[in-house]
Parts: C-alpha cells; sequence; structure tokens
C-alpha cells in the first residue's frame, strides 16, 4: 500500500516511536520500517467524541507479515474537543447531584438519630 493510495500518511515520528513502544510491551521487538496512518473514508474518521484511524506497522524484515492496529483518539477539531469536555463536566456535576449529595444527606439523617 502506498502513503498516497486511501487516504494513508506515514505516521509522525513522535507517533511512530509511541507505536514501537507498544509493540515491545507486547513482546514483538522486529525493526519497523515503517507505520502508515489511514483514516476511514466512511465518515473521514471523525465520530461523536473520538476520531477512529488505522495503522499499519510495516517491519524491516519483509518476511514479517505487517501489523494492522484500530486507534481511536480525541477528536482533531478543537471546537469539538472543547464541547465534549464540557459535557464531561456537566455529566460529573449532574452525577454529584443526583447521586452523591442524596446519599451524603441519608447518611447524615442517618447519623443525627
Amino acid at each position: 500500500m502506498s502513503p498516497s493510495e486511501n487516504n494513508t500518511k506515514p505516521a509522525p515520528d513522535e507517533l511512530k516511536e509511541k507505536f514501537i513502544g507498544i509493540l515491545q510491551k507486547n513482546g514483538i521487538t522486529d525493526e519497523v520500517r515503517e507505520v502508515l496512518i489511514k483514516e476511514p473514508p466512511e465518515l473521514q474518521g471523525e465520530h461523536m467524541a473520538t476520531a477512529t484511524v488505522y495503522a499499519q506497522i510495516n517491519f524491516t524484515d519483509e518476511k514479517l507479515k505487517p501489523k494492522n492496529l484500530f486507534v481511536k483518539r480525541f477528536s482533531s477539531n478543537e471546537m469539538h474537543a472543547q464541547m465534549i469536555k464540557a459535557m464531561r463536566i456537566m455529566e460529573k456535576e449532574s452525577s454529584f447531584f443526583n447521586d452523591f449529595l442524596p446519599a451524603a444527606n441519608k447518611f447524615c439523617k442517618e447519623q443525627i438519630g
């Protein structure tokens, strides 16, 4: 698969090193030639809160089959990421008022008696 094919591009060096680290943690110590990142054409990789990409890891030893990884990451759209963050804050605040405070109130009433 060539880098220009199917929305595929080489991974930046820091991302390549991250994938190499993941492979090494899982006992795969073969030398990596390249890491190609592909965004799926459907939805251009964007979902509600995350983006999906596929990483193809090609090894220097061509006898080894490439590894294909499915990667979920936060959306690259900054405005969308801020909206998701705000929604999570509201969700935490909601659980505080709906779950924690009633339980704390009940606990306090039990302790008074």
